[in-house]
């Protein structure tokens, strides 16, 4: 069976629009069959497009992109960010290439976690972790990410309670100088982890 973090998703593409609105503005984007939340923005993700504040990045790194609402909707909010987003599945990579072609600052690349990547470094991270990939899979992006962040960069999480947040943000404070509950709705929190 087909996960939305395979390399290359085997069913049949079925392209379609989905419509959404966050931070008060309305935003048209491609999905297909095979990526993550294909029917519409996710309620985590969408908590954290809503949370994450970048006035102090200069550059940022949409870990596990999909088709782009993420990056879509804060490069768009914070012009002068580069952005840089990456996913395992080559088809949510065209797709967020797509959604993004209007944006200059905005690269897509496909790369599972930091492989492509793994000389880089960014002022914030944004991730809503693959929980089906697994407890090692996550946990190790949340280590690589303090290896990819900038003097005093931000690592954004966005984790239900049902999903084992409450352990992931203990792992994640043996890791980060400081990790803040900046917001909480529905079963889901956002955690902005400070190197």
């Amino acid at each position: 069976m087909t996960q939305y973090f395979d390399k290359q998703p085997d069913v049949p593409s079925h392209k379609q629009k989905i419509v959404f609105h966050v931070r008060g503005r309305t935003y048209s984007l491609w999905t297909d069959s095979g990526v993550f939340s294909k029917r519409g923005l996710d309620f985590g993700t969408r908590l954290l497009i809503e949370s994450a504040e970048l006035q102090n990045a200069r550059n940022a790194l949409d870990l596990g992109c999909g088709y782009g609402p993420v990056v879509a909707v804060l490069a768009e909010l914070f012009p002068e960010v580069r952005w840089l987003a990456v996913d395992v599945n080559e088809r949510a990579v065209e797709l967020a290439k797509e959604n993004t072609s209007h944006l200059a600052q905005v690269h897509c690349k496909v790369s599972d976690g930091y492989a492509e990547i793994s000389s880089e470094t960014f002022d914030a991270i944004l991730l809503n972790p693959p929980i089906r990939a697994g407890k090692k899979v996550v946990y190790s992006l949340f280590e690589n990410s303090l290896h990819h962040l900038s003097n005093h960069g931000i690592l954004w999480v966005v984790m239900a309670k049902k999903q084992g947040m409450e352990s992931a943000e203990k792992f994640l404070k043996n890791l980060f100088r400081a990790v803040i509950r900046v917001a909480h709705d529905g079963g889901y929190t956002v955690l902005s982890c400070q190197k």
